[in-house]
């Protein structure tokens, strides 16, 4: 059987965006290395939420950049998901916490030292342990439990009815192509359990999706409708009706000869260029001088002139029907494509094109008008009022205010069109969110029938649990036997535990609350840890429950010496001697490499991996080399490939604390060793130190008042690596990092 743990979190701690990874194993003894800062005192956090004794998440988890957060942690087998714990919360309110893995999480971090032994000055006390452990002994209570089994068969009888209804409904989904879809893989009994009945519109969707399935591949864009009649000049026509112009002094006879032959005659008049016929050569005599100087005085004079301003105007009003003419031919195309592919988006809801006026209307509006131009180019002294210029324009009006009305619905059709792809892949979503809605409502009675079943076998479970009680113990005196031996195996004789008293005595002193003040920060952390193995009986209400615990560790050797380290390792080897377990689970993470090594070294951890920038990946060699990994992240930040990280300064101080404890492990301090002549161009640098003090062990670089510049922490990068390439070059060749590169990126950096 394969199976594997994947995690899942975003919007905790420094995981702003998605971070996590799936990790497949052999087994389940997992461990994980990750250098300070990248996340897994905020993963341990979030594991304490589901442990039963801790249980909560505060704001200070959520990342300071974001307002929410969210957490899964999931287990599969052979592919399927068998179970999940699942965490979000938003800043300000409660979390939301949904444990479906039936384990039984216990966490050990920091705030479990704080909480358990931390505020008690390290001094145990057992008041708060109560309850008791049923045992395994088997009690004869069969006829009971062949009632149980029964009952246990009549659920699995409705489960197998609602198996075969979220059968058929998946089928019905593969049959449309969506097995690919989240929601078709969710579409799940445990789902459809875990469901209310609701409102189903799957009809609705599946009309939707026909729809949109059944568009064009190239949707045609239907926005972009014009009707410009910018050239018609409303203003100039109401000014020349509404004026009376004074007409030429020609006798009637010559103007009604000469006015409809204006053009031509203005057009001749433009080929004279001497005192002869431009046609025949022939000289003018003074009769044809005279007429011609009519013609010349008739053209420039004030009649003429308006009366071709007249028929300008007539000519574009014209214009304005041909152009009406096309757009309607144009328009009622764009309304067939619409009402012929706008069901495909429902949100268009029932909006219609409107119904454009019929050309006929223009036309009567258009001879009306011209005909009133007409009255006055005869006449142009006679004023004319605007009514059939406001009728026409009135009706231009309207069909512009139509027009634009039709055109944003076409545009927000266009809108729709060019996201269909996605409106597409939400109506599938849809879909199988509707289809498990059906299934669920159609499964209705048989739920409730379960759910019936299932409380009669809970209580008929408690009658016989109750009977086989009489095997139980204490758990206060299970953790203070267990503590009792951990102690002894940790500290030896140095220090005792009464476990009648709950009390921990230095030789025949008893320490109570003073045990904080004389126990070494390494003895406290040992203790907790003991501590922290043996409060794992109140977790359980039975031996059997046992078999569900998953333990998450969090860096459990914290300022602990060797000797400590291997009894640690041992209590964790032995964890399923301690309570019985056919199948160890723990997720154990780390910064320190080489007890991440010791775990993989004498395979106590059979699965590796490592997180590193927000990934989980898995361990190639189960060994890690921190030291390299620090020298490539200056690197980096040096040769300005990336920016600082709140994990520079940890790689600064994790690259110099190496040097020093190779190169004067007689300093006796960091500071002491920087104060060597040795390392003279590092403490040169302005922030080496401050940057180890204060921006290592996971400190983020905004902390301080005024943090350091990028530049500065890039400078101190640079000096770091300078350092390590006079002392040591050897040490960046075997790192495959090339100073003379980086002096040549810095040079252009610079």
């Amino acid at each position: 059987m394969s199976f594997s743990w994947e995690i899942k979190v975003k919007g905790f701690g420094p995981f702003a965006a998605q971070a996590g990874g799936k990790m497949t194993l052999g087994s389940s003894r997992v461990a994980l290395y990750s250098g300070n800062g990248q996340g897994k005192t905020c993963m341990s956090r979030l594991f304490r939420a589901a442990d039963s004794d801790a249980g909560d998440v505060s704001d200070s988890v959520i990342n300071r950049d974001g307002n929410s957060g969210t957490f899964t942690f999931a287990i599969a087998e052979n592919g399927a998901q068998v179970g999940e714990l699942s965490i979000s919360m938003k800043r300000g309110g409660n979390p939301t916490i949904t444990n479906g893995t039936d384990y039984i999480f216990h966490v050990f971090n920091s705030d479990y030292v704080r909480d358990n032994l931390g505020s008690l000055h390290y001094s145990p006390n057992g008041d708060g342990f109560t309850g008791y452990i049923i045992g395994r002994e088997n009690i004869d209570v069969s006829d009971k439990k062949a009632q149980l089994d029964d009952l246990e068969k009549q659920g699995k009888e409705k489960r197998e009815a609602i198996d075969d209804a979220v059968s058929e409904a998946r089928a019905r989904l593969a049959e449309l192509g969506l097995t690919r879809l989240k929601g078709y893989r969710e579409l799940t009994t445990q789902k459809i359990l875990a469901m209310d009945a609701c409102t189903c519109r799957l009809d609705d969707k599946l009309i939707e999706f026909e729809a949109l399935r059944g568009l064009p591949d190239v949707i045609p864009t239907l926005a972009g409708l014009t009707f410009d009649t910018s050239q018609i000049d409303f203003e100039g026509i109401k000014a020349l009706l509404a004026h009376a112009y004074s007409r030429d002094k020609f006798a009637d006879e010559f103007i009604e000869t000469v006015q409809p032959k204006r053009d031509f005659v203005k057009t001749g008049l433009g080929l004279i260029k001497d005192d002869t016929c431009p046609f025949c050569g022939t000289s003018f005599d003074d009769k044809a001088r005279d007429l011609i100087r009519s013609y010349e005085e008739y053209v420039q004079g004030q009649e003429a002139k308006t009366i071709g301003v007249i028929e300008g105007h007539a000519q574009q009003i014209k214009t304005l029907r041909w152009m009406y003419e096309q757009l309607l031919v144009h328009y009622q195309g764009k309304m067939s494509q619409f009402n012929q592919l706008r069901l495909a988006f429902p949100t268009l809801g029932d909006a219609a094109l409107p119904e454009l006026p019929p050309l006929t209307e223009l036309d009567d509006a258009i001879d009306a008008l011209t005909g009133i131009l007409t009255k006055k180019a005869a006449d142009i002294s006679v004023v004319f009022d605007n009514a059939e210029l406001d009728t026409l324009q009135s009706l231009i009006d309207n069909i512009s205010s139509y027009i634009v009305d039709a055109d944003e619905l076409l545009a927000k059709f266009d809108a729709l069109a060019g996201k269909a792809s996605t409106a597409l892949t939400a109506v599938k979503q849809d879909l199988c969110t509707e289809m498990a809605n059906k299934v669920r409502n159609d499964c209705d009675t048989l739920i409730a029938e379960r759910e019936a079943i299932g409380r009669d076998y809970q209580l008929l479970d408690k009658e016989i649990k109750e009977t086989e009680a009489r095997s139980r113990r204490s758990k206060r005196e299970a953790i203070a036997e267990m503590l009792e031996r951990l102690i002894l195996q940790v500290f030896g004789d140095r220090y005792t535990f009464n476990p009648e008293h709950f009390t921990i005595s230095l030789g025949n002193s008893l320490l109570g609350d003073e045990a904080e003040e004389i126990m070494s920060d390494g003895e406290k952390s040992a203790l907790a840890f003991c501590h922290f193995i043996a409060s794992t009986w109140n977790l359980l209400d039975s031996d059997t429950d046992a078999e569900k615990l998953f333990f998450v560790i969090d860096d459990p050797i914290s300022s602990l010496d060797y000797h400590y380290v291997y009894n640690i390792v041992q209590i964790i080897r032995d964890l399923n001697v301690a309570f019985g377990l056919s199948r160890v689970r723990f997720f154990l993470m780390t910064h320190n490499s080489a007890f991440f090594n010791m775990l993989a070294r004498n395979k106590i951890a059979k699965d590796h991996f490592i997180l590193h920038d927000g990934a989980i990946e898995p361990c190639k060699s189960h060994y890690v080399t921190p030291y390299s990994e620090h020298l490539k992240d200056l690197y980096k930040v040096a040769a300005g490939v990336s920016g600082p990280t709140h994990t520079t300064g940890n790689s600064i101080r994790q690259i110099i604390e190496a040097l020093w404890r190779f190169d004067n492990p007689a300093a006796k301090d960091l500071l002491d060793y920087l104060n060597t002549e040795a390392c003279h161009e590092l403490k040169n640098c302005e922030y080496i130190y401050t940057v180890c003090q204060d921006q290592s062990h996971g400190a983020s670089l905004f902390d301080r008042d005024q943090p350091p510049e990028d530049e500065a922490i890039r400078r101190a990068c640079w000096a770091v690596l300078n350092h390590v390439h006079e002392k040591y070059p050897g040490q960046l060749i075997a790192s495959a990092i090339s100073f003379e590169e980086l002096i040549q990126q810095v040079a252009a950096a610079q």
